[in-house]
């Protein structure tokens, strides 16, 4: 399961990464539900979204920067959504 190995990966990571993860997954499958990508382009969409973050990683966030990535990994994958289109 390489989404297993993905989100340990963001857990040691730690930071702002796991609350990108998270939301990228929310994003990605409900864009799989909607019919916009196809199953196996759920984890694909999530690396991307975590590789992208890792330069803006945040390790001790506060609320605020939790939130702004939140919304940024969920932007960002509904970008990458519409590039597969």
């Amino acid at each position: 399961y390489p989404s297993m190995n993905m989100a340990y990966a963001a857990g040691r990571a730690g930071g702002t990464m796991t609350g990108v993860l998270s939301a990228a997954n929310e994003q990605a499958v409900e864009a799989f539900i909607q019919e916009k990508i196809k199953y196996l382009d759920i984890f694909k969409l999530i690396e991307k979204a975590c590789d992208a973050h890792m330069k803006d990683l945040v390790e001790k966030p506060t609320l605020e920067e939790i939130v702004h990535f939140d919304q940024w990994a969920r932007d960002y994958v509904a970008n990458q959504t519409m590039a597969v289109i």
